[in-house]
């Protein structure tokens, strides 16, 4: 087995799986990067998580299906990640009106299929 450092320093990850609608490729793109980057630039800095990847289909033509990836040093730091990641999104959008209206906006372009963790096995 290959033992690289970076793998080294992951002891899990949680999973984000989500569909982009129809459509909506360019403004969900947008929104990555004028919404939800900064969000995950604010938690990073809190120690929220130590990267994330956002995995595209390679296959032309794929059915919208993406993945982010948040990659954790442990289970402490997994179980800190959503009072963090909320913090950060509070401070973005600076009122929960304003998050609930975020929120709706995502809604608009991308559906969730699922959410999991997965432990990292050496």
């Amino acid at each position: 087995m290959i033992n690289n450092t970076i793998s080294s320093k992951i002891g899990c990850i949680r999973r984000f799986k989500f569909k982009v609608l129809p459509g909506q490729e360019a403004a969900y793109e947008d929104y990555l990067r004028n919404v939800v980057e900064p969000i995950d630039e604010m938690a990073f800095a809190e120690d929220a998580f130590l990267e994330v990847i956002i995995m595209h289909p390679m296959r032309e033509g794929a059915d919208g299906v993406q993945s982010r990836a948040f990659l954790f040093r442990d289970e402490e730091q997994l179980s800190a990640f959503p009072a963090l990641i909320a913090k950060a999104a509070s401070a973005f959008d600076g009122s929960a009106t304003a998050t609930e209206k975020r929120k709706a906006y995502a809604d608009t372009l991308r559906t969730v299929i699922s959410t999991e963790d997965y432990r990292m096995q050496r």
